[in-house]
């Protein structure tokens, strides 16, 4: 079963759950009043906050992806989130640290050009900064990401870095699974024109 398929499978059993909660609420609350459903309208509270958060997760990583892939066509662009070393290498590349946090977990977008990789944080005009591409400059690294440590990708040219977690697949990554990701992420910025 393909990644869509599952995907499509984890929708309608959320659908299906939402719809049979509200209306076992409605049964609850027509027979045994407010009282009753307290914890019907807890657990559709919980649904509800749980759905926007995935939602948003994955609307912001994808609108930073499609903003760089419009100011950069033609490029290879890799989808991430910081990494609580990101903030000290935007610091030590001299670039502005607003919009990334300490912890880890801002999404950004890795344009590969010509000769070096561009930082991009949010949807902003231009690269935060500039990492040359060298060889033996890419590489899979460990590193903290919100309160744990996660599988990264990190770009090096010796005086500049990122270091990010790829995130082709946004909810998996946030939850610090790359898996695969990583591999991916690291070819595409190894091998990309």
């Amino acid at each position: 079963m393909d990644s869509r398929s599952r995907r499509r499978w984890f929708v309608t059993a959320l659908v299906l759950f939402l719809a049979i909660s509200v209306l076992r609420l409605a049964i609850t609350v027509s027979r045994d009043g407010i009282e009753g459903a307290t914890i019907w309208i807890a657990l559709l509270v919980v649904v509800v906050i749980v759905g926007v958060t995935l939602a948003v997760v994955v609307r912001r990583a994808g609108a930073v992806r499609d903003h760089v892939t419009r100011l950069r066509p033609g490029a290879v662009v890799v989808p991430a989130f910081t990494t609580a070393d990101t903030l000290d290498e935007a610091r030590a590349a001299g670039a502005r640290t607003q919009g990334i946090s300490g912890m880890g977990g801002n999404p950004v977008a890795l344009a590969v050009g010509d000769g070096a990789v561009e930082v991009w944080v949010g949807r902003e005009e231009a690269p935060r900064w500039v990492v040359r591409r060298v060889p033996d400059g890419v590489a899979q690294a460990r590193a903290v990401y919100g309160s744990r440590e996660s599988g990264a990708v990190r770009v090096s040219d010796r005086a500049t870095s990122v270091t990010v977690v790829p995130a082709y697949r946004p909810l998996r990554a946030a939850g610090g699974a790359a898996g695969a990701d990583l591999a991916r992420a690291v070819q595409e910025l190894t091998t990309a024109p």
